[in-house]
């Protein structure tokens, strides 16, 4: 299995990071988590590529912020004439009616259609604990945030855990994992007096750099990759967040869109 990083970045797209996708690739089947701007990298070379080879594909989501779903309008354009089944959290996960959540965000006047009336498209719930999906184990989790999220966990591969505070049971839940993809929106003790008041909320529904760093080291996964980054802060304080996350946990690191990373199978 190989991961992809179609977009990196939360809330805002920049000229260099798209916001949340990541693909699986493995034999033949293409896994999706999330559906941010990044999918859209999907629709020309080089990771047209990882479309054209694969005959099976699963989109998985987090939750339904924009940023994380806007690229639900891009699924005909990415995947004409193929099934695309799309896994949402069940409501006892989010709260939310994942038929009405989908109705609700892609129909008329927002889309020029229903997603009902796209052809391929199909929706399965998806529920708490371990879902048998294109043979693989997918363990989901409800995770904190302003509308509750959930984490996935690919096999013994990979967790996402994105738009999250950081949380003591993300530890237990990627326990032992090869690859953390884990969003770090600040670095310090908090939001205080430096960020401005309007983002205080939204700071605090999300998680501290050196606070993941703390979660990987407990959890003894192989490597954290840091994701959903802040858009408002620069490529060179991502670096110095990565270089002072590793103080904690030496396998931190910060990635670009486009780069790959080796899974393994179990």
């Amino acid at each position: 299995m190989r991961l992809t990083l179609l977009g990196t970045q939360g809330w805002i797209p920049t000229q260099t990071r798209e916001t949340t996708c990541f693909v699986v690739e493995d034999e033949g089947k293409l896994l999706v988590f999330d559906a941010g701007t990044g999918l859209g990298r999907l629709a020309a070379p080089p990771f047209r590529a990882l479309v054209e080879r694969s005959s099976e594909y699963h989109l998985f989501l987090t939750h339904y912020h924009l940023d994380h779903v806007c690229g639900l309008a891009y699924l005909p354009g990415i995947f004409p004439e193929r099934r695309l089944v799309i896994h949402a959290p069940a409501e006892e996960l989010t709260g939310i009616d994942p038929v009405r959540a989908l109705d609700d965000l892609v129909r008329p006047p927002y889309n020029p259609r229903p997603w009902r009336d796209l052809s391929g498209l199909e929706l399965a719930e998806i529920g708490a604990g371990v879902n048998a999906v294109a043979g693989h184990e997918i363990a989901v989790r409800s995770q904190a945030h302003s509308d509750t999220s959930v984490a996935y966990r690919l096999d013994d591969a990979l967790v996402v855990a994105t738009d999250t505070s950081a949380d003591a049971a993300t530890a237990a839940f990627a326990s032992g994992a090869g690859v953390l993809l884990h969003e770090a929106w600040y670095v310090g003790d908090g939001p205080g007096s430096e960020v401005p008041g309007p983002l205080r909320k939204g700071y605090a529904a999300h998680s501290e750099a050196l606070a993941v760093a703390g979660l990987a080291a407990t959890a003894g996964v192989g490597r954290l990759v840091f994701i959903h980054l802040n858009p408002l802060q620069s490529e060179e304080e991502y670096a110095t967040m990565a270089t002072s996350a590793r103080g904690v946990f030496a396998a931190s690191e910060i990635l670009r869109d486009g780069d790959t990373i080796p899974l393994g199978t179990t």
